[in-house]
């Protein structure tokens, strides 16, 4: 099968979120590689960032947090999957078209779900009714 994950969802593997537990239910216990798109990589890293402005965590643990996320890496969880800027942005474009009228999809979740079409994606894991509904909509199984 496979997967991709939106960053709130990753985000939530990594810190403590209300979606944390749904988050690892959803994954199961044997976890598939998941894509660490550009995109991706760039909200969780600004997702750590927040949370230290936010002083849910500190900036320690923000550095261990990042550790973990290159032992995933590492170990195969995370993928560092490069998403071609043309084909991606004339995928959200379309998408675009398809889905804002009717969803009002935001253009960061349309750029998630245009990285999943393009990588053959046909698992999305995403906590954002938009996104999962725009993600349904090209085919793909939405979890949790």
């Amino acid at each position: 099968m496979v997967a991709f994950a939106h960053t709130g969802f990753i985000a939530s593997l990594y810190l403590e979120e209300a979606t944390s537990k749904a988050a690892d239910a959803a994954l199961g216990a044997k976890r598939q590689p998941l894509p660490l798109t550009p995109l991706v990589h760039l909200e969780l890293r600004n997702a750590f960032n927040r949370a230290v402005q936010r002083q849910r965590i500190t900036t320690a643990e923000r550095d261990a947090l990042w550790q973990d996320v290159a032992s995933d890496i590492a170990s195969g969880f995370l993928v560092r999957t490069p998403v071609p800027s043309a084909d991606l942005h004339a995928k959200a474009r379309e998408l675009s078209d398809r889905y804002t009228p009717t969803i009002d999809t935001r253009s960061l979740d349309l750029l998630h779900v245009a990285a999943a079409v393009i990588l053959g994606a046909e698992t999305f894991f995403s906590f954002d009714e938009r996104q999962r509904r725009a993600a349904a909509g090209e085919g793909m199984e939405v979890k949790p």
